[in-house]
């Protein structure tokens, strides 16, 4: 919800517009409040800016009722993407996340394009070839290949989005650092360093959500579409169902428990391929 009623940043007269009255009378009627103005009563932050001439206003409010005060832990100004807003977050109490284990592992077909990827490769096919050197069949030698490039790939895989989460991570702090030193001090100079940094963090945003795209396995997707929180969200939702909530163990009870339910089928499959239970040939 976005309407005008802080001072900007120049210390310009407060303007009260009639429609900021219909609204206090709507929160005052629904017992609405500010969550992030109760939380922060004397911090001065913004949530928009401008360049020329330098203007800031907190234009972007979060509204809860007031007896929600309790479940909320805490709320934020924190920089968004591709946006000239920054986002209100709200940290809420008692929503459980429903944890689940790794999926089937599918290659990433960007890393075709990563030289460095390309280059370690090649260096260590021809280890793998000399290490298999006595192997006749082609088609084994091309299993074991294959062998060996999966556990290389996802171990490089994880390394280069465990360096990109802490890239993310670490922009995120910078870009926190600089606007709140620009809601102190507007200077030109800090709203140019503060762009620079979004700018950055934005393209870093353009690759996670291609991949972001590809997984939620859209059968649209338009050049240009920005809408980066519903791919998000489509691929959490997707996830989200492959999910199992529930499973009948062989005793006849029924587990909800995750870490149980992954337990139990670890279990199962770990019986089902003993050797003892495999047909011979």
């Amino acid at each position: 919800m976005i309407f005008d009623q802080d001072l900007d940043g120049s210390g310009a007269v407060k303007k009260t517009k009639e429609s900021v009255k219909i609204l206090d009378d709507i929160c005052l009627e629904q017992d609405l409040i500010d969550i992030w103005r109760v939380r922060n009563p004397t911090e001065k932050r913004f949530t928009w800016r401008q360049k020329t001439p330098i203007i800031q206003r907190r234009l972007d409010f979060r509204l809860v009722n007031d007896g929600l005060q309790d479940d909320i832990v805490s709320a934020d100004i924190i920089p968004s993407i591709k946006s000239d807003h920054s986002a209100i977050t709200l940290s809420i109490n008692g929503v459980d996340d429903i944890g689940r284990g790794p999926s089937f592992w599918k290659f990433n077909c960007s890393l075709v394009n990563d030289n460095n990827y390309r280059d370690l490769l090649d260096t260590n096919i021809k280890s793998w070839l000399e290490e298999f050197k006595e192997v006749v069949d082609k088609r084994v030698l091309w299993d074991l290949l294959k062998y060996k490039i999966r556990p290389f790939t996802i171990n490089y895989s994880k390394t280069k989005a465990r360096n990109r989460r802490a890239k993310v991570n670490e922009l995120e702090e910078k870009l926190q650092n600089c606007t709140k030193k620009c809601d102190k001090d507007p200077s030109r100079q800090n709203v140019e360093d503060l762009e620079c940094l979004q700018a950055e963090y934005d393209q870093l945003y353009d690759y996670i959500t291609q991949g972001a795209t590809v997984r939620s396995r859209a059968t649209w997707y338009e050049k240009g579409e920005k809408n980066n929180k519903y791919f998000l969200n489509l691929e959490k939702s997707n996830k989200e169902k492959s999910c199992l909530r529930k499973i009948l163990k062989s005793d006849g009870t029924i587990e909800v428990n995750p870490k149980s339910i992954m337990s139990e089928l670890e279990s199962f499959y770990t019986n089902l391929y003993k050797e003892s239970n495999c047909l011979s040939s």
